[in-house]
C-alpha cells in the first residue's frame, strides 16, 4: 500500500465533492482512481471518510465503479450496470437505512488473478436502533460476503451475497421480488456436480477441532466430526444439483473463493436455476479451518424451483433442516 497515494486520493475526494452526498446521484467520475486494490480498500476504510459521514463512503464506492463496464449485484435489489445506474440505486438505498451497519467478520483478503486483483470481504449486518433515536442493543440480522474485481484503477465487479429470506417474512417490508439475473458463466473453470464430489475426502481435510462451517439453511457446525456428520447426511440427498462457476477460482493457499450458480438437473437434462452463491474457505498449514457458503434461500421457495428440486431427486425435508438447526 502506498500511504501517501491513499492520503492524497482521500483528500482530493473529500475536498472536491460537490453537493449533498445523500442525494447527489448525477455525479459521474470518468477518470481512473490510479489506485490498486489494496489502496482502494484503504481509501474506503479511511478514518477521514468515516468521519465525514456514512454517505461519503457510499459515494466513494460509486466513484470507484467503472463508468460503463461495471456490475454491482445485491441479493435483494439485483444487478446494476455502469457507474450511473449503480450510484442511482446505491446512494438513495443505503442512505435510507442509517441504522444498518456492516461489521467485518474477517479482514479483507486480496488476490491477484493475473489480469488484476480481486478481494473478498465477509461481514455481518447489524441493526443499531440508536442510529434512528431508538433504544436497545445492536442486533445481528445476518451474514454476507462481498467479492470485488479490480482493473486499471476501477472496480468492475462487486457482488454482495446474503440471505434475504428472513427479511421477506414480513409482507409489509416492501421489498422487490427476488431478482432474476442472467449471469455469464466462467468457461475456464470446471462445473461442480454434487453427485461427483467426494465429500468424505473434503471433510477429512477439516481441522479435527479448530474448524467451522457456516450454512444459511442448516446453521453452523464446528469440528471435523460434526461437519462430516452433517455433510454426509445432507449432500447425498440434495439430488442432481450442479454449481456453475460465475468467475475464476481465487485460491492463494490461504483463502479460497468461488462464485457460483446452483441449478437442478431435471430428467431430460434441462437445468433449472435455484440460487446464486459464493463459497469461502480459509486454510492453515494446508488444513481447512473455516468454510462458509453464502446464498439466498428466498429463491428456493419459488414454485418452479421446488418442483425442480423434487424432479432432480432431492429428498431433503423441513424436518431434516430443523433436526440439524435444533441439534
Amino acid at each position: 500500500m502506498t500511504t501517501s497515494t491513499v492520503e492524497g486520493f482521500v483528500r482530493g475526494f473529500l475536498g472536491g465533492f460537490v453537493g449533498d452526498p445523500a442525494t447527489n446521484v448525477e455525479r459521474l467520475i470518468e477518470t481512473p482512481s490510479g489506485l490498486v486494490a489494496n489502496d482502494m480498500l484503504a481509501a474506503l476504510g479511511h478514518p477521514d471518510v468515516a468521519a465525514a459521514g456514512r454517505t461519503f463512503g457510499i459515494q466513494l464506492i460509486a466513484d470507484l465503479m467503472h463508468p460503463t463496464d461495471s456490475l454491482y449485484f445485491d441479493s435483494i435489489y439485483g444487478a446494476f450496470r455502469g457507474q450511473r445506474d449503480i450510484r442511482g440505486w446505491l446512494v438513495p438505498t443505503m442512505s435510507s437505512v442509517p441504522f444498518l451497519e456492516f461489521v467485518p467478520t474477517h479482514e479483507p483478503h486480496v488476490f491477484s488473478d493475473g489480469a488484476g486483483n480481486a478481494s473478498v470481504d465477509e461481514w455481518k449486518m447489524v441493526i443499531d436502533p440508536t442510529a434512528i433515536g431508538g433504544e436497545g442493543e445492536p442486533m445481528d440480522v445476518g451474514r454476507g460476503v462481498s467479492v470485488r474485481r479490480y482493473r486499471d484503477g476501477w472496480i468492475n465487479w462487486s457482488c454482495d451475497v446474503y440471505d434475504t429470506g428472513p427479511f421477506r417474512t414480513d409482507p409489509g417490508a416492501g421489498l422487490p421480488p427476488v431478482p432474476r439475473v442472467v449471469w455469464p458463466t466462467e468457461a475456464n473453470v470446471g462445473e461442480r456436480r454434487a453427485r461427483d464430489v467426494d465429500f468424505e475426502a473434503e471433510c477429512a481435510n477439516f481441522h479435527p477441532t479448530d474448524s467451522e462451517y457456516h450454512d444459511p439453511i442448516f446453521g453452523t457446525f464446528r469440528g471435523r466430526a460434526e461437519i462430516t456428520a452433517w455433510m454426509l447426511d445432507v449432500m447425498p440427498r440434495c439430488g442432481d444439483i450442479i454449481f456453475e462457476p460465475l468467475g475464476p477460482v481465487f485460491d492463494d493457499g490461504e483463502v479460497f473463493v468461488q462464485e457460483w450458480l446452483q441449478k437442478a438437473i431435471v430428467p431430460g437434462g434441462a437445468r433449472v436455476e435455484m440460487t446464486r452463491g459464493t463459497s469461502v474457505r480459509r486454510y492453515r498449514d494446508g488444513v481447512t479451518v473455516y468454510a462458509a457458503d453464502y446464498f439466498d434461500t428466498a429463491p428456493l421457495l419459488a414454485a418452479d424451483v421446488q418442483e425442480a428440486s423434487v424432479a432432480c431427486g432431492s429428498t431433503l425435508t423441513l424436518d431434516d433442516v430443523l433436526r440439524w438447526r435444533n441439534r
